[in-house]
């Protein structure tokens, strides 16, 4: 029996969702110690070049181009700017709301950036890396670019592809973040309707790309500020 076109991709999709996102950090939690800034970095090129391949293996044998995926530098600068103007309102919410509410200097996410710190500046700047390249560029690549951008177009009914793909990025960005508690499974959602947002009305990466490194950037940077 033929599998349709639609199947094969949606199991392409999820088992590399798997092996690009959830094998490396499990490698690290399992083979290394906590807070070693090489294992940090490794995990980040990891996520990175794998889901690279994967997406570029999957655009040859479809023919289609990196074009589809939203990576152009048309309009970077504007992307830029409404991807920032995101950042100060999620810091709002995170850090005034839903932060004090889970836990604040306790919540398990600010004791893992507090040890970071304590253990040095190399581990920190390896935090940085990993939220930059692994989340930024890494999962945007895959769960923004490939899932929203390129999948949809191979779809007999590419609008109705879409809407189901943007659902499917937001859950499936939340659940392989493995939320501890309801107040963590509304921060990532917030995150992944945030990123899917930007590439919905931009059609674009750069937005969303930006918005997630900064994120993880601001937010490290807040967590020392007011716990550190």
């Amino acid at each position: 029996m033929t599998i349709p076109v639609s199947v094969r991709t949606a199991g392409v999709f999820l088992v590399g969702a798997i092996v690009c996102f959830v094998g490396p950090p499990l490698a690290m939690g399992v083979f290394a110690a906590d807070g070693v800034p090489a294992v940090l970095v490794a995990v980040a090129v990891a996520e990175l070049v794998s889901a690279a391949a994967l997406v570029a293996w999957w655009l040859r044998r479809h023919g289609l181009t990196r074009r589809s995926l939203g990576l152009t530098s048309r309009h970077w600068r504007r992307d830029t700017l409404i991807a920032v103007a995101t950042v100060p309102l999620r810091l709002l919410l995170e850090f005034g709301v839903l932060l004090p509410a889970a836990g604040g200097a306790t919540n398990p996410e600010v004791q893992e950036i507090l040890r970071m710190a304590a253990a040095g500046p190399a581990a920190l700047a390896a935090t940085l890396v990993l939220g930059v390249v692994g989340g930024g560029i890494a999962e945007e690549l895959y769960f923004r670019g490939f899932l929203l951008g390129a999948i949809p177009q191979r779809s007999a009914r590419p609008r109705v592809a879409l809407w189901v793909a943007a659902v499917v990025s937001v859950v499936l960005f939340g659940l392989l973040h493995l939320p501890a508690s309801a107040l963590d499974m509304l921060s990532i959602a917030v995150a992944g309707l945030v990123y899917t947002g930007l590439f919905l009305a931009t059609r674009r990466l750069a937005a969303p790309m930006v918005a997630h490194a900064l994120w993880n950037v601001a937010a490290v940077g807040t967590v020392l500020a007011i716990y550190g």
